[in-house]
């Protein structure tokens, strides 16, 4: 089931959450919508469940499948919204919170008894939850109840499948097994998947096409690859990692940055304007000498435990930057905090006024 959206705008007294948003979500794809608090992220969520209504001035469309369902209750849109803050019923267990749904059918739509508890059971063993039937929420661990809530969505068979923040409330290691998860059985069951985070790793990690939003407008979308190696705007290349930034201007075609001189293809067409170099820490390496054209720096603090090497540079003029290093490479330079050292971009993203390089 496609999704298309087009038009949709929304706003909330003097603030305007959606600003002529337009977006298509394939048949079966999983795509996240990325962006900071306040980007309109979960606002468009509930723009296409029909929690929300967007506004009429801009006449939106919304298509599942091509058909109009702007017009359209919740209940007759056939999503699945599972929230981040689960929402199970306390007073119910696992089995009757999945089977909610399709007990509360009208009578005519409303599947045999024994239909429902096989349903269930087959959602139990696709959220890896069998045994677990009886047990009430308070006795679940954090990933099981959001297993159980994605269970109860599912269980009315959406056509499509919402999720905001589905791993906000969890531990950094039961968010990444749960995002794994996701990935998985979502490759089994194929449903139409948006889901809403902040979590950049989450959305590059999980979703097979990513939307970055900020403030009520698409900043860019793509595979994640695309926008994480290929940013459309400095606040795309900003908001997707750590960077270091450096200011500058366009001298003879080059972005000139202090004593960094960074090749600029397009700066023959903005002479003297200003630059600005994005650098993630793993791109920049450490010279133990000047060899020209680096940018000298003093190492104030390593901090070696985990998969790479962390290291919290001064350089020169007081700018912090930051340098990722993998550990072969930092046993090869015998580097302690206080080393003068020398700092050379491996590959960086130059924006120079309007023009991207």
């Amino acid at each position: 089931m496609s999704i298309e959206l087009r038009n949709i705008s929304k706003s909330f007294g003097q603030f305007q959450a959606l600003r002529g948003v337009n977006l298509t979500v394939p048949d079966g794809q999983l795509v996240a919508l990325l962006g900071p608090s306040g980007s309109g992220k979960t606002t468009l969520l509930r723009v296409i469940a029909g929690l929300e209504s967007a506004d009429g001035a801009d006449k939106p469309e919304i298509l599942f499948h091509r058909q109009d369902v702007a017009g359209a209750d919740v209940r007759s849109r056939g999503v699945g919204f599972v929230f981040q803050h689960y929402a199970l019923f306390r007073h119910m267990n696992v089995f009757e919170n999945i089977a909610f749904g399709l007990r509360v059918r009208p009578r005519a739509a409303r599947p045999a008894e024994a239909q429902i508890r096989e349903r269930v059971r087959e959602l139990l063993r696709l959220v890896q939850l069998e045994g677990l039937e009886g047990r009430f929420p308070s006795q679940l661990s954090g990933g099981q109840r959001q297993r159980v809530a994605l269970a109860r969505a599912l269980a009315v068979e959406p056509k499509i499948l919402l999720l905001d923040e589905p791993f906000g409330a969890l531990d950094a290691r039961v968010r990444q097994d749960l995002r794994r998860w996701l990935r998985r059985l979502h490759d089994e069951i194929h449903v139409t998947s948006v889901f809403v985070t902040h979590d950049q790793e989450e959305a590059l990690e999980v979703a097979d096409r990513v939307v970055v939003m900020n403030k009520g407008r698409i900043e860019q979308e793509g595979t994640p690859d695309d926008v994480f190696h290929n940013p459309a705007s400095e606040f795309v290349m900003n908001f997707l990692g750590n960077v270091n930034l450096f200011h500058g201007r366009v001298e003879e075609g080059k972005a000139v940055l202090g004593s960094l001189v960074v090749d600029s293809p397009d700066g023959k067409k903005a002479p003297g304007a200003n630059a600005k170099l994005f650098v993630r820490p793993y791109d920049l390496d450490i010279r133990l000498e000047d060899t020209g054209g680096l940018l000298g720096a003093r190492i104030v603090r390593i901090q070696s435990a985990g998969s790479v090497v962390k290291l919290e540079l001064l350089a020169d003029g007081e700018k912090p930057l930051h340098v990722e290093l993998t550990h072969t490479r930092f046993r090869e330079l015998k580097i302690a905090p206080g080393r003068r050292i020398f700092v050379v971009p491996r590959d960086a993203r130059v924006f120079v006024e309007d023009y991207t390089i």
